[in-house]
C-alpha cells in the first residue's frame, strides 16, 4: 500500500524501484533509482510534531530494504538511507537517523536517533541509540551502543565485511532488474 499522509504528502518513487505489494509506504518519502523494498516493509513519514510538521524519509539509489523492516520518523525528523545501503530483515530505524552509503545494517538491528557513516557494518541484533559511528567502522552482533560506550564497542571494518556488502549490493541490483523484467 502506498498512500499519502494527512497533509497530502505522497511517496515519490522512481520508476526503476521495486516495491513489493505487501510493503506499506505512507507520507513524505522519496525512493531513488533501483531501490529494492521487500515484503512486509513499513516505511512511514506521517507523524506530526507539536507544530504539525511531518518528517521526511529519503532512500537513495540502489538501497535494499529487506523483509519486515520498519522505518519511521518521529515528528519532523529526517531519516536518510545512503546509496547501495542494505537494511536487513526485521531491522528498525526510528527518529532522526542517517545511514551512510554502502552500509550493511543486519538482521533485527535497532537504530534510534543515530548517525552511521559510509561503508559501515552493523551486526545482527545490535542496538544503537543516540550515537555517531564514523566511516569504515563496524559494530559486532549483539552489542548495545549508547553515547557513553561508542569508543569501546566500535572497531575498523574488515575487508571481508566490505566484500560482503558489495556482493550483496550487486545481487540486489539483479533482483530489482529481474522483478521489473517480469512485470512487478
Amino acid at each position: 500500500m502506498i498512500r499519502e499522509d494527512i497533509f497530502g504528502n505522497f511517496p515519490q518513487i522512481a520508476h526503476t524501484a521495486y516495491i513489493d505489494n505487501t510493503a506499506i509506504l505512507i507520507g513524505n518519502i522519496v525512493v531513488g533509482e533501483n531501490v529494492y523494498i521487500g515484503p512486509n516493509v513499513v516505511i512511514r513519514a506521517d507523524e506530526v510534531d507539536e507544530n504539525y510538521k511531518v518528517g521526511k524519509i529519503v532512500i537513495n539509489d540502489g538501497a535494499s530494504i529487506y523483509d519486515g523492516v520498519n522505518i519511521n520518523t518521529i515528528g519532523a525528523s529526517k531519516i536518510e538511507i545512503g546509496k547501495n545501503a542494505i537494511i536487513s530483515n526485521g531491522a528498525i530505524i526510528k527518529g532522526e537517523c542517517y545511514i551512510g552509503n554502502c552500509c550493511n545494517i543486519n538482521i533485527k538491528t535497532i537504530i534510534f536517533n543515530s548517525y552511521i557513516g559510509d561503508n559501515c557494518y552493523i551486526g545482527i541484533n545490535a542496538i544503537l541509540e543516540n550515537v555517531k559511528i564514523n566511516d569504515n567502522m563496524m559494530v559486532e552482533s549483539g552489542n548495545i551502543l549508547n553515547e557513553g560506550n561508542v569508543a569501546l564497542l566500535v572497531k575498523p571494518i574488515s575487508k571481508e565485511k566490505i566484500d560482503v556488502i558489495y556482493k550483496m549490493s550487486s545481487a540486489n541490483k539483479i533482483l530489482v532488474n529481474g522483478y521489473k523484467l517480469i512485470g512487478y
